[in-house]
């Protein structure tokens, strides 16, 4: 994908509350696994990156800020205890000291378990331990001009807690979860019904729990124009 990107263009990478911009250029071109992440940014003992976005303009489309409103293209992230945010990719434009910038300030004790970008249409969708999903129009969750904890995406049980995340743009993005007694469950918009933040959303399975996201491969997007 390296060769369809303005090299002079910057990816963004996400962890639990700290965002890291690197140019891609510097980003080794490699076989294999690739090259320790850590040789570009100094993350702190238990980060892991969550998710990643290049933000070259034609990929990532129109990420201002006017009048401290919502962009056309902005991202979403939600905690493990629940809540969710917006926020600008703007000030993420330009590449990060190795220490990165802060773009959320989850609760003590709890992390960003997905995050993504979003244009206002999508449908974020969340899932936790204790097999309950919930589906709920970007547009519902706040956006913050800085860092911040968000809003209310799942009402959760004291026992609970979110363990996947993703921003779908139609029915076919699916979260796709790990279940304790085997199998995967799959959370889309063709199988569950969108609705309102804050409730409890709907039970995915009757048994069990929801362990983990499973990760598939990702697509490589076709050629950009030059």
């Amino acid at each position: 994908m390296r060769d369809r990107l303005d090299p002079r263009q910057h990816g963004l990478l996400l962890e639990f509350r700290t965002a890291y911009t690197s140019r891609i250029i510097d980003v080794p071109a490699t076989t294999g696994y690739g090259e320790p992440i850590q040789k570009l940014f100094k993350l702190k003992d238990g980060e892991r990156i969550i998710a990643a976005l290049s933000l070259d303009p034609r990929v990532i489309g129109d990420v201002a800020e006017r009048d401290g409103k919502r962009p056309k293209v902005y991202g979403v992230a939600a905690t493990s205890d629940g809540y969710a945010l917006s926020f600008g990719l703007s000030p993420f434009v330009e590449p990060s000291t190795r220490a990165g910038r802060r773009y959320a300030k989850p609760a003590e004790g709890f992390e960003v378990v997905g995050a993504g970008k979003a244009a206002g249409k999508e449908i974020a969708i969340c899932a936790t331990k204790q097999r309950r999903a919930l589906l709920a129009p970007v547009d519902d969750i706040n956006y913050l001009s800085g860092p911040g904890k968000g809003v209310v995406l799942i009402k959760l049980d004291d026992d609970d807690q979110v363990v996947g995340f993703i921003v779908a743009k139609d029915d076919r993005d699916t979260l796709v979860l790990e279940g304790s007694m085997g199998g995967e469950q799959r959370v889309n918009t063709a199988k569950y019904k969108p609705t309102g933040r804050g409730g409890k959303g709907h039970e995915v399975m009757k048994r069990g729990s929801l362990l983990r996201v499973i990760s598939h491969p990702t697509e490589a997007p076709p050629p950009l124009e030059p």
